[in-house]
C-alpha cells in the first residue's frame, strides 16, 4: 500500500511516496481504509523534531477519516464497515496519508453520516486543539473575554466559534482585508477585530479600550515573538512576523488571573516578564494537542472532545471553510511547493487517497 513519508531533518523537507506491506493488527487496533487525511507540514515538523532526535523517515499525516476494514481481537465498539475519524499518535510508525492506516481503538470515534470524510479529517485535529485551548487550558466560561490571534485561520476560526458558543466575549486579530471580512461575517459576531501589521502597539491599546482597562481572561496565541533588538530579530527570522504579537504585548493584555495559552514550544521569559505575570496572578499554559495521544491518563476526556466536536459539526454549530484537497499520488510534489491559499486566508490541506 502507498503511504506518504518525509525527511524533516533539514531546512528543506524531502517528501516521497513509499510502498509498504499491510501491517499486522494488535488486539486494540483497527485497520481503516483512509478516505481523507489532513496534514500541516509545519506542525508535523515541529512535533517530530521534539519527539525524534533525527526525523529522517517520518510517517506523515495523523488526522484521518475512513472506513474500518479489520478489527483487533479486543475491539468491540467498531466493526467492519464502520465510518470513523480520529488521530494517529505521533509515536506510531503508521502514516495517515496512505491508502490504509492502523489506529488504536481509543484514538477514534464514530463519524456522523452527514459529515463528509474530508470535513471530518480537516476538523478533528484543529478542533481538538481549539477545545483544549479554550476549555481545558483556558477554562473559558460565559462572560469571560477571550483574545484569539489569527481568528481567520482554521485553528483560530474554530477557537472563536467555540468561545462564542460558550458565551464568551471574543476579540480577534487579522492580517488582511479578507481575514477582516471573514471575522466580521461570523454569527454571533466577534466583539472587535484588530489589525496586526506594522503597528504592533495597537494591540494592547485596543484591548485595554475594549475591556475598560481590565484586560482579557484568556489569550490564545498563534506563536509569539521573543526579541526586540534588530540583531536578534534577524538571527531568529522574526522581522517578517509582525502579525504575531510580542510576548510583552501578550502579558500586557492579560487581566487578573488571566491565562496565556501558547503554542510556542521554546518560550523564554525574562525575570521582569515573570514578575508581571506574578503581579497579575496570571499563568502560562502550553498547547500541545498530541499530548492527548502521547499519554493515556485522560483518554476519557479526549474521547468526549472528539464526540462533542463531531456532534457540533453534524448539527451545524461549527463550520470550517477553505479545505484544499490533494490526491495522494501528487501530495509529495504539491506539499513541497508553496502552501495553497484561497481568499487570502490559510487553508486546511487534506490528502485524499
Amino acid at each position: 500500500m502507498k503511504c506518504l513519508k518525509g525527511d524533516l531533518s533539514g531546512n528543506e523537507n524531502v517528501l516521497y511516496i513509499e510502498q509498504k506491506d499491510e501491517p499486522e493488527l494488535q488486539p486494540d487496533e483497527l485497520l481503516i481504509k483512509v478516505k481523507a487525511c489532513a496534514i500541516d507540514l509545519d506542525t508535523e515538523k515541529k512535533y517530530f523534531r521534539l519527539l525524534q532526535p533525527s526525523p529522517k523517515s517520518c510517517p506523515l499525516g495523523h488526522e484521518v477519516s475512513g472506513e474500518v476494514i479489520h478489527v483487533g481481537s479486543n475491539v468491540d465498539a467498531y466493526k467492519e464497515g464502520s465510518e470513523v475519524v480520529g488521530i494517529v499518535s505521533f509515536l506510531s510508525h503508521h502514516s495517515g496519508c496512505s491508502e490504509k492506516c492502523v489506529v488504536n481503538q481509543h484514538d477514534i470515534v464514530s463519524k456522523p453520516t452527514s459529515v463528509s470524510h474530508e470535513t471530518a479529517a480537516a476538523c478533528v485535529g484543529i478542533g481538538l486543539a481549539a477545545y483544549t485551548a479554550v476549555h481545558y487550558l483556558g477554562h473559558v466560561t460565559a462572560g469571560d473575554t477571550v483574545l484569539v490571534v489569527d481568528g481567520a485561520s482554521p485553528f483560530g476560526s474554530l477557537s472563536v466559534q467555540i468561545a462564542l458558543k460558550w458565551g464568551a466575549k471574543v476579540i480577534s486579530t487579522y492580517r488582511n482585508q479578507a481575514e477582516k471580512q471573514f471575522l466580521e461575517s461570523m454569527k454571533p459576531p466577534v466583539a472587535q477585530v484588530i489589525e496586526m501589521g506594522q503597528r504592533n502597539n495597537i494591540l494592547v491599546s485596543s484591548v485595554m479600550e475594549e475591556t475598560g482597562r481590565i484586560g482579557v481572561d484568556c489569550f490564545v496565541d498563534n506563536g509569539v515573538r521573543l526579541f526586540t533588538s534588530e540583531e536578534d530579530k534577524d538571527l531568529m527570522n522574526e522581522r517578517e512576523k509582525n502579525h504575531i504579537p510580542h510576548k510583552h504585548d501578550v502579558i500586557s493584555c492579560l487581566g487578573f488571573s488571566g491565562k496565556w495559552i501558547t503554542s510556542h514550544s521554546h518560550l523564554q521569559l525574562d525575570p521582569p516578564e515573570s514578575e508581571q505575570l506574578f503581579l497579575r496572578g496570571a499563568s502560562v499554559c502550553f498547547l500541545c494537542p498530541p499530548a492527548w495521544t502521547l499519554m493515556r491518563a485522560q483518554h476519557g476526556r479526549y474521547q468526549h472532545i472528539l464526540k462533542d466536536l463531531m456532534g457540533k459539526l453534524d448539527n451545524g454549530e461549527l463550520k470550517l471553510s477553505d479545505v484544499v484537497l490533494i490526491p495522494l499520488d501528487q501530495a509529495a510534489e504539491v506539499l513541497n511547493q508553496k502552501e495553497p491559499n484561497l481568499n487570502g486566508r490559510k487553508n486546511v490541506i487534506v490528502v485524499v487517497p
